[in-house]
């Protein structure tokens, strides 16, 4: 069987002319990698796939200048225009402006037929008037929160999550495991159960070499399987996190490594994962 292939999780950026991101440029200064923050356009990321080809996209803003992410919506648009790709995006908002700037940002992103829902990366708490102002306005428009939160914020997501119950919920990168500790490990796994009872999230199986620095097949098994035996086949989703990922690996080597892990998988299984779910949820 053929199947298709949806990458619910990138970025696109270009840092030569857009002073977007200044956290991916402290990030790459951290990390001593300077080629990070360098241009990332669709050429970028087909070169980086090679072989492997995607059919459609989600764009995931990662904008951390004040505001910026109405500019970016437009450039990314007009670069998946250019480029055709099938793409459709998640944008975000500032949770520091007051509720009534906040919903008109969200408006003004929900105007694009590509807009699918929202992130917010830094400084979004759940008990905040920012979380339930954005909550509301997605679970009465039906759009997506992509949650970010480490296993030590979980507990309190979920409580408030669950004042919005019919809100559509997908957990980024397996639920941002902290580190590969076996305290850390532990904590991951009680966090990543706890939101798969207690919503009906997606979760993406992206961004672990953040956690692990390693993509190797024997440094994401544990978690790629761990996380399919606790939401099951029809809730995750496949997310590259390109360029972010190749801090621990190439492109190349996340792919063969997903394909060590669970090439074995049915078909349908496989389908679930690289495709269906996220059109499901995203609505591609």
């Amino acid at each position: 069987m053929t199947y298709d292939v949806v990458d619910a999780h990138v970025h696109l950026w270009s840092v030569t002319d857009n002073a977007w991101y200044p956290a991916l440029q402290r990030m790459a200064g951290q990390l001593e990698l300077p080629e990070l923050y360098s241009d990332f356009l669709p050429a970028n990321y087909l070169d980086a796939a090679g072989e492997f080809k995607v059919d459609a996209f989600v764009h995931v803003s990662a904008t951390t200048a004040a505001r910026t992410y109405l500019d970016e919506q437009s450039w990314v648009e007009e670069l998946a225009d250019r480029a055709s790709l099938n793409m459709v995006t998640i944008g975000t908002i500032d949770p520091a402006l007051p509720e009534s700037e906040i919903i008109a940002d969200l408006e003004h992103q929900a105007r694009s037929d590509r807009f699918r829902g929202v992130r917010v990366l830094y400084d979004f708490h759940p008990d905040s008037t920012a979380a339930h102002t954005v909550l509301q306005w997605l679970n009465d428009r039906n759009y997506v929160f992509d949650l970010v939160t480490q296993p030590s914020g979980m507990s309190a997501w979920l409580k408030t999550l669950e004042r919005y119950p019919d809100v559509v919920v997908v957990l980024e990168h397996c639920g941002w495991p902290s580190s590969t500790t076996n305290a850390d490990r532990d904590q991951w796994e009680v966090a990543i159960r706890a939101c798969a009872e207690r919503t009906n999230a997606l979760c993406k199986i992206s961004g672990l070499g953040m956690a692990t620095a390693d993509i190797s097949a024997s440094a994401l098994r544990p978690w790629v399987e761990g996380t399919i035996e606790v939401f099951g086949w029809e809730r995750v989703a496949f997310g590259s996190n390109m360029p972010i990922e190749t801090i621990a690996g190439s492109y190349g080597q996340l792919i063969e490594s997903l394909r060590s892990i669970i090439g074995e998988s049915s078909d349908q299984e496989l389908q679930s994962f690289y495709s269906e779910n996220a059109r499901r949820y995203y609505k591609i």
